[in-house]
């Protein structure tokens, strides 16, 4: 069973803006789907192998959304990051949310999400870098990519402090530059350092960018379709031959139909040794043919008779190959 150790963690903290320039409201976080499954993963990953265990006792304090880690120390990969987190070498986890796009605000000249619905909590490394916050759309199953959450929150800033439709109308003939996070400007292309751009640059850029993206991400589909469809082709290609070798040595004697699975496996993971296996399997003969001047033909021994006119070597022979027709002769009335 997962076990309780070590000290509670800091899953949110109001007061302090993600790696996308933007806080979460503490109050605003949904726990309801949460509590129902109380999952602790690792970098957000979510797969079957990521779990780490849970988070329990959730609590609140001032502006900060608590909680403590239960490690499922059984897997021995979860006891090895236990290990580091009760030794103090893992102390950061970070929300994977979901959120209506409306609930990203300006709020006292800060971005802050007001309302979102916590989905899990993963222990991370460094929680001010990207994966800082997972976070999903209401209208989205896939996680926002880091463009799509940057284009979000462009949308959501002003586009100046006191921005009029007509320039040519404004006192001091200037339109107020708008400010970028860091990871914003040079996701955008701007020069390192780069803090305040113009509108309409910032406009130009943000459609160049999300065409780029829209081109790369059509060429990388039809890549990818490709390749599966080659890679389908040649697989099936290479499973038909090597069921047809196990076959073929069924057919010869050298293995038997019940063991056709573990050799057509074999054949998969290594089909080389596959046909040095088989190779250096005799083919079975018959006992019959084996024997000097004796018919090997079953068809030859009619009767009681014909068959007491075989040497003991033939007479061995004739009841291993053709156990019915012996019956008949010898022991069928």
């Amino acid at each position: 069973m997962a076990k309780k150790k070590g000290k509670t963690l800091i899953i949110n903290d109001e007061d302090q803006a993600n790696s996308y320039g933007f806080k979460i409201l503490t109050a605003g976080i949904g726990l309801v789907r949460f509590l129902k499954n109380p999952i602790m993963l690792a970098d957000h990953r979510n797969s079957l192998d990521a779990i780490l265990g849970e988070f329990s006792e959730l609590n609140t304090q001032k502006n900060l959304l608590l909680g403590l880690p239960s490690f499922d120390s059984e897997s021995e990969t979860t006891a090895e990051i236990e290990r580091k987190y009760n030794k103090g070498f893992i102390k950061s986890c970070s929300m994977g949310i979901q959120f209506d796009r409306d609930a990203l605000q300006i709020i006292d000249g800060e971005l802050v999400l007001t309302e979102c619905e916590l989905m899990e909590v993963s222990l991370v490394a460094i929680p001010s870098n990207a994966n800082a916050v997972r976070l999903y759309a209401a209208d989205s199953k896939e996680p926002l990519t880091e463009t799509e959450i940057q284009k979000l929150c462009l949308s959501v800033q002003p586009a100046t402090d006191s921005l009029e439709v007509d320039p040519s109308k404004s006192k001091n003939k200037k339109m107020t530059k708008i400010k970028l996070t860091a990871a914003n400007a040079l996701a955008l292309g701007y020069a390192e350092g780069t803090t305040e751009v113009d509108p309409e640059v910032l406009v130009a850029k943000t459609i160049a960018l999300s065409a780029k993206n829209a081109v790369q991400k059509a060429a990388l589909d039809t890549a990818t379709l490709e390749l599966t469809a080659i890679k389908s082709a040649n697989e099936t290609a290479k499973l038909t031959a090597i069921t047809t070798e196990v076959d073929a040595a069924i057919a010869k004697g050298q293995i038997t139909a019940d063991n056709k699975e573990q050799f057509v496996n074999l054949g998969v993971a290594n089909s080389e040794l596959l046909t040095s296996t088989l190779a250096a399997i005799p083919v079975k003969k018959s006992l019959a043919a084996s024997v000097s001047g004796k018919p090997a033909e079953t068809g030859e021994v009619k009767t009681k008779a014909d068959f007491m006119k075989l040497d003991e070597a033939a007479m061995l022979s004739f009841k291993a190959e053709n156990p019915d027709q012996y019956k008949k002769l010898f022991i069928q009335k």
